[in-house]
């Protein structure tokens, strides 16, 4: 975020109930000394994470919100604040000795006041060892030390750790504030419904656009699309010469799979009658999905559409993306020639 407006904005409309008790919280002094913020992937758990950095070290808070300028708000927009201490998974897991590091810090006092504030994201990726080892500081807390855990999962936080934790439930966005975000963000109209159908996180969103990526793995999932319509084996060969370009790792990959899924999920409804863009999310191609829609019966969509949402077990299964995306061409060709 460029700057504490931006900050208080995406807060307060992103969760704007939570938004006005935390901060009547903060102004009457009753913030508890450690929170679990619980809620889907983009639902605004870093954006109040970040405003509670601010409002907690500003130097001269406006009407219980921060001023943005002071040098307090201002090194922590830019990420360099010593008392305010981030940790996140390394690879897959947040492991003991990250919560060591932590641990460190909490036995410190203030770098430059009486407060400090911890910040762990994706708290659902602790270890058990790193957990248990948090655990006596959530227990015993020290005068003027905060902690947020952030986590998509609630319940694959330790239990004793969601015992001594204040929860709170963020709700999904709803999609009129995710589109005004992806507008901010510049995210061609054409890709905001695909996108979304993908993911509630703008953030995530932003990621696959770097390198024109989402652009390329939708124009070739849509190549592989029109040959399957076709029941074109040429769909088997793309494969390797297309798909494979463009998914680059195993997140790239998956994302690939759930494409495919969600394209031929549009073909299902527009088959079942949808015709609303809202239903819908490949909008910008519907001719070439009402034609393939009509040229096949309900029950062959509807097999096409369940082997797609099969091949995510396949990949958690450790067989390889090629041979997953290959096998499901050749079997949505065989139901579409039956």
């Amino acid at each position: 975020m460029a700057n504490a407006t931006q900050s208080k904005w995406q807060a307060e409309r992103m969760q704007p109930a939570i938004s006005q008790r935390l901060k009547k919280t903060m102004v009457q002094g009753e913030l508890a000394h450690a929170y679990l913020f619980a809620g889907p992937s983009g639902s605004g758990k870093k954006a109040l994470a970040q405003w509670m950095a601010l409002r907690l070290f500003c130097e001269q808070p406006q009407a219980g919100e921060p001023d943005g300028t002071c040098s307090e708000c201002q090194r922590i927009l830019s990420g360099n604040h010593p008392d305010v201490v981030t940790a996140a998974p390394e690879g897959r897991q947040i492991k003991v000795d990250t919560i060591r590091r932590l641990k460190a810090e909490f036995t410190k006092s203030g770098v430059e006041g009486s407060q400090k504030l911890f910040i762990i994201e994706d708290a659902e990726k602790m270890t058990t060892s790193a957990a248990n080892s948090l655990l006596k500081f959530i227990e015993e807390p020290l005068p003027g030390i905060y902690i947020l855990l952030l986590t998509t999962n609630k319940s694959a936080v330790l239990p004793t750790i969601r015992s001594r934790t204040q929860i709170i439930e963020l709700q999904p966005l709803p999609k009129k504030i995710l589109k005004e975000m992806l507008d901010q963000a510049e995210i061609p109209v054409g890709l905001q419904s695909i996108a979304l159908g993908l993911t509630d996180s703008t953030a995530r969103i932003k990621e696959w656009m770097e390198d024109d990526w989402l652009n390329q793995a939708v124009q070739a999932v849509m190549q592989w699309y029109k040959e399957c319509g076709r029941a074109d084996l040429v769909a088997f060969v793309t494969v390797q010469t297309t798909l494979l370009k463009v998914a680059g790792d195993r997140e790239k990959q998956g994302l690939i799979l759930d494409l495919m899924a969600l394209i031929w999920r549009d073909t299902l409804m527009v088959a079942n009658g949808a015709d609303e863009v809202d239903d819908l999310h490949f909008n910008d191609q519907l001719t070439m999905i009402k034609e393939i829609a009509q040229h096949y019966r309900l029950d062959q969509l509807l097999k096409v559409s369940e082997l797609t949402l099969e091949t995510r077990h396949l990949m958690d299964q450790n067989i390889s993306f090629q041979n997953t995306a290959e096998q499901l061409s050749l079997r949505i060709i065989n139901v579409l020639q039956r």
